[in-house]
């Protein structure tokens, strides 16, 4: 199933809208450009799985935009592991 998603929150948005997370945000992009050398040019995006603010970058720029497999999640305090985007169909709640 592929990572589809309607509308994007670009990661200047997401810096403007959470004035507290700027530093983070920025350093999460560069950590991920780092483990993922093919999306030097790509445009990132903030997504949030599991409570955790989320990097990821767009694999196509035409809606439905799909996300690339990789995500970096970061919160204030740290930027945690890459991991792997499953897309699961779920009830909203």
């Amino acid at each position: 199933m592929k990572n589809n998603i309607d509308e994007i929150y670009s990661v200047s948005e997401f810096m403007r809208d959470n004035p507290a997370f700027t530093e983070q945000t920025e350093k999460a992009v560069q950590y991920f450009k780092g483990y993922c050398p093919n999306s030097q040019d790509a445009t990132f995006v903030v997504i949030k799985v599991e409570n955790y603010n989320c990097i990821a970058y767009l694999a196509d720029e035409f809606t439905p935009y799909t996300l690339a497999e990789m995500i970096a999640p970061f919160d204030k305090d740290r930027i945690c592991p890459i991991q792997g985007l499953e897309t699961k169909y779920a009830f909203k709640k």
